[in-house]
Parts: structure tokens; sequence; C-alpha cells
């Protein structure tokens, strides 16, 4: 099967970030992305977090604006699409936003007849309040407890081998700040399964590829930086 990704477009009406960030670029580049997957047939697409973001002196409705436009882009090439929710699409939206465009918040799982996907959120504080409720603290990343039960459950019980899905980061070979609290034992639920074949990640923007316990860490470049449309057709 065929998936396509991509990661960290943070599409708002912006044309300069520190740090070479273009948002605005993202736009034209999803476009792009989503006419290259429906060329090539995927299965499903998949965007690892921060789908969308805010320029300065822009209200909560600005941000729905922004979400309302890239879904509408998105939708329109009739792909089935999922977001594994990242910091940035929390800081003026919240999981309603995200169900008024049919989207779900991790976790959940997309079963598919070769492989199960599992997608985690990664934007609980060390508090273990989600960001959106509490405020985004974007390099205090943890998986609560519920979620280790959810991941530990859906793998026990899956009879396909599993990709799991997360914004923030368990590679523990990126700096510091990106990677989630508690990855050690998180890496330890996915070691011991033996049923994970890879684990997909955002968040970090420069990306970063590792093989750990013999299962690949597939971090995506940040879509947003510079003028390059790091998308990713990944055949399993």
């Amino acid at each position: 099967m065929k998936i396509g990704l991509f990661s960290d477009p943070h599409y708002c009406q912006c044309d300069n970030i520190g740090g070479n960030r273009h948002p605005m670029l993202s736009y034209d580049k999803i476009k792009t992305s989503m006419e290259e997957f429906n060329k090539s047939g995927v299965d499903l697409c998949i965007c690892m977090g921060d789908l969308t973001d805010h320029a300065k002196g822009d209200t909560r409705a600005d941000a729905k604006s922004n979400l309302k436009k890239i879904m509408a882009l998105i939708n329109s090439y009739k792909i089935p699409f999922y977001l594994v929710v990242g910091n940035h699409d929390y800081l003026m939206l919240n999981s309603d936003d995200l169900k008024e465009e049919n989207i779900d918040t991790p976790p959940y799982k997309i079963e598919t007849e070769e492989y199960n996907f599992i997608a985690l959120d990664g934007n609980y504080r060390s508090d273990m309040e989600r960001f959106d409720k509490a405020g985004v603290v974007w390099d205090d990343s943890n998986l609560p407890p519920f979620q280790l039960d959810y991941l530990r459950k859906s793998l026990a019980s899956s009879q396909k081998p599993c990709i799991v899905l997360v914004h923030e980061n368990l590679d523990p070979t990126v700096q510091e700040q990106h990677i989630i609290k508690n990855a050690t034992e998180v890496r330890k639920i996915i070691k011991e399964s033996g049923k994970v074949k890879m684990v997909i990640q955002g968040h970090f923007h420069e990306g970063s590829y590792q093989i750990i316990d013999g299962i690949p860490y597939l971090t995506l470049k940040a879509m947003c930086q510079g003028e390059e449309n790091p998308y990713v057709i990944l055949e399993i």
C-alpha cells in the first residue's frame, strides 16, 4: 500500500516567521503534494501535525478560517485524510474546532487490510493537561497514562503489523526539547510488542531517520521550512 505523508505546514497568512518558516507557501505545497498523491494512487494521506498556525494579531476566527481553507483544499482530492495533531494545532483551536472539519483527535486507529496505524497525542503537559485546555508548552510534551494503556492494548490485540504515529518525538537522537518526556517508556512498549514496523513523527523540523531496537523511526522534515516541499510517498 502507499501512504502520502507531510508534516508541519504551519499554514497561515504569514509570509515569514523566524527560522526560515514560510507558512503562506504551504497552501501551494500541500496542493502539489495532494496532486502527486492522487497521481500515485495513495491509499490514504496523513499530516503529522502542525497543519495550521496563526500570524501575529490573528484572532481565533482567523485560525478557524485557515483550517477551513486548507481542509477544503485537502478534501477536494477525495483521499482519506488523517491529522496527527501537533502543538501548533492547539495554539488557538481545540478538538471541537477540529471536529467541525471532520478531523479526529488521537488516540485513534486506522485499520487497513495490511497494517494497523496507531495515532497518539503527545500534546499534554507534565501535569497531564492537554495543550488546548491548559496552554501550549511546546517543549513539555507527554503521553498520559491512558494513552500508554491504549497503545499497549492496541498492539496486543492487533493481528497485523503496526505503525505508530505521533507528532512529537520518540527518537532520542533529535534535539532534547522535541522529545516526549516519557519517550523511554513508550519505546519499551513498542519494542516489547514485537509488532511495530515503523514509527513516524514530525515536530523536529530538520527531520531524522534512525533505526532503534530494529525499528525505523522516521521524522519528516517540516513543509514550512524554506522553499522545498518535503512530502513523502511511503510504500509499505
